[in-house]
């Protein structure tokens, strides 16, 4: 468990939620993969089992599950654009509650970029 991590590993030692959504493990996830790791659930699917943004009770309806997998449609035009290109975004830093304002944003074609401002600034990872 890192040592900001604010949740609790389970009795089988697995990783805390907030280590499996390091942006670098993510990113090293998805350049091994081209996808997230099976424990992101998209927004849709979230709610129809139970996840109330506003409650911030993933945690609880879905323990283990992160947000992600969603496209980002990029329409204040900062992130790279290529004809073909699509973007999908995922939370990262996750530490169970509301979610936070960081953001992991990939491409179709193999582009990463952080955002931990909500969509104002990007860093692209390398």
């Amino acid at each position: 468990m890192t040592p900001s991590s604010t949740t609790q590993q389970s009795s089988t030692s697995a990783p805390s939620i907030t280590a499996n959504t390091d942006p670098s493990n993510v990113a090293r996830y998805l350049r091994a993969h081209q996808t997230l790791p099976d424990y992101y659930i998209r927004k849709g699917e979230a709610r129809r089992k139970g996840w109330v943004a506003s409650k911030g009770n993933l945690c609880e309806v879905l323990p283990g599950r992160v947000i992600g997998g969603d496209r980002f449609s990029n329409r204040e035009h900062r992130l790279p654009e290529q004809a073909g290109r699509s973007w999908q975004e995922a939370d990262v830093n996750f530490s169970c509650g509301r979610r936070n304002s960081d953001r992991l944003l990939f491409s179709s074609d193999g582009l990463i970029y952080l955002t931990t401002d909500h969509y104002r600034s990007f860093q692209q990872v390398p």
